[in-house]
């Protein structure tokens, strides 16, 4: 899955060039939009795109600066240059940065389909070459890791990060006694303590990984640690052997008395079936996020935590569910005015391997649920009271309009009930004062400097009746408002 921003000052381009593209054929399934450099410079740490699509002019910061200013901090992002300039500066300059395409307006699509396919293609053989890099022996070259015809893959996650040179020992020694197997220690293969030994061996039996794991165990005597043993591979599929004991190590929580996973027969299931489910709910959910329904957001990430964290699913299927909410709840720190409690909440989960660092499903359903009602309250009490705002300045702009709770809770997506608590809440007046009040000073204002009638004031003011006017008037300002306009020409 890649992630893509367009930063263009010109919604209509934006949009064109979101909607003429068939992105998932590229596996790109997040895009964002920023209207210039400063904008996007925002969303880059909470979006965290793999290419930005950027224009050159645009105000407040243009294209070549925010390229600049954002390879500081994210020097792993793809920059494409999209100007109607073909200047030679801006294209050298472009080069400078580092860009990886320029493409001239109007964006020609197979030419920028071109350009995605190149940039995708080598965002693919890094992460490749990552993923081999992460997994390489110790003392050992890559091309001389197999020995023998068979391997088998033990892990280990402890909660206890020094106890990783103890395991090596011990694995060591114990596979001493065995003439033909021979053992590697990998690096760290998770974000977790997680410790990864590959074993080759003549004999295509389990058992012998098996064995060494349990004497690991005994020795060991760490309630906190759990180990997992992969079925036999062939030693030219030692990558897949390594993946697969990762993949049962992470069912732990699942396995709460058996400290030991040799198998897990919920990895055979349908993964595409079971991701595609997640994903159309999760679509769901970001266009409610974008008509902000934060309450139905929030019930119903709550709802898909519980589909999603079953034993009944794939490793896989809940590793990037997970992920997917993440990428999802990323898209509201926007809406919560980039508060820092929220970043760090969100960093502080996404930091940490979630399968691995949780005892039970539970507690990693308990916890995730916690984030996603945190950062969501965050949210709502942000986008409460900037609708307080917005609907102040709606009355101030409108105050001779036929304005009350329940027409201005239907403007604004609110319940009448909870407008009118939460409009007390952040003005300390109730609504319909707020109403009156606003109402009752232009009328003064309008007496003071306009030669109107009552009648005329009391309609440009709202009041359809004359009277009722003058008895409100009174009310607020303890006089009519004859004598008001008498009181202030003898000023």
């Amino acid at each position: 899955m890649y992630r893509v921003m367009i930063v263009d000052d010109e919604r209509f381009i934006r949009r064109s060039i979101r909607n003429r593209i068939n992105w998932e054929q590229f596996g790109i399934t997040e895009l964002e939009e920023a209207g210039n450099g400063m904008e996007a410079l925002e969303l880059l740490d909470t979006f965290c795109p793999e290419i930005v699509l950027v224009d050159i002019r645009m105000p407040k910061m243009d294209g070549l600066n925010f390229i600049s200013e954002a390879k500081k901090k994210h020097p792993e992002i793809d920059y494409v240059i999209m100007s109607a300039y073909s200047d030679f500066t801006y294209a050298r300059t472009a080069i400078d940065l580092g860009v990886e395409a320029y493409l001239l307006k109007p964006i020609q699509k197979e030419e920028l389909e071109k350009q995605l396919g190149k940039l995708l293609h080598r965002k693919n053989e890094k992460k490749l070459q990552r993923m081999s890099q992460s997994i390489k022996v110790e003392e050992l070259q890559q091309e001389v890791i197999l020995r023998y015809r068979n391997v088998v893959a033990a892990a280990f996650y402890s909660e206890t990060e020094e106890c990783g040179e103890r395991i090596e020992v011990i694995v060591r020694n114990q596979m001493e006694q065995y003439e033909n197997c021979f053992v590697y220690f990998l690096r760290n293969c998770s974000r977790s303590t997680c410790h990864v030994f590959l074993i080759n061996m003549e004999e295509g039996k389990q058992e012998t990984g098996r064995r060494c794991v349990k004497i690991v165990m005994d020795a060991m005597q760490d309630s906190g640690m759990w180990a997992s043993v992969s079925e036999v591979f062939e030693r030219k599929n030692f990558k897949e052997c390594i993946a697969q004991s990762l993949y049962f190590l992470k069912r732990k929580m699942f396995y709460s008395q058996n400290k030991i996973i040799t198998h897990s027969s919920w990895e055979n299931r349908c993964v595409e079936e079971r991701k595609s489910q997640i994903q159309t709910e999760l679509e769901q959910i970001y266009s409610r996020i974008r008509k902000r329904e934060f309450d139905r957001v929030k019930e119903e990430l709550l709802e898909i935590v519980d589909i999603l964290i079953q034993e009944s699913n794939p490793v896989k299927v809940m590793e990037e569910g997970i992920d997917e909410i993440m990428v999802l709840l990323c898209h509201l720190p926007k809406e919560a005015s980039n508060d820092m409690d929220f970043n760090i909440l969100l960093h502080d989960f996404r930091s940490k391997d979630y399968l691995l660092v949780y005892h039970t499903a539970e507690d990693l359903k308990m916890n995730l649920r916690s984030l996603i009602s945190r950062l969501l309250n965050i949210v709502q009490q942000k986008d409460s009271a900037d609708a307080i705002v917005q609907i102040k300045e709606y009355i101030e702009n409108n105050y001779g309009d036929s304005l009350n709770a329940a027409e201005l809770a239907q403007r604004y997506g609110l319940s009448v009930s909870y407008l009118s608590t939460l409009f007390k809440e952040r003005t300390g007046v109730n609504l319909t004062a707020y109403i009156e009040g606003i109402r009752m000073e232009k009328a003064k204002s309008l007496l003071r400097s306009r030669e109107w009638t009552v009648t005329e004031v009391a309609l440009h003011t709202g009041y359809s009746n004359s009277n009722y006017f003058s008895k409100v008037f009174k009310k607020y300002t303890g006089i009519t408002p004859r004598e008001f306009r008498e009181t202030e020409r003898k000023k």
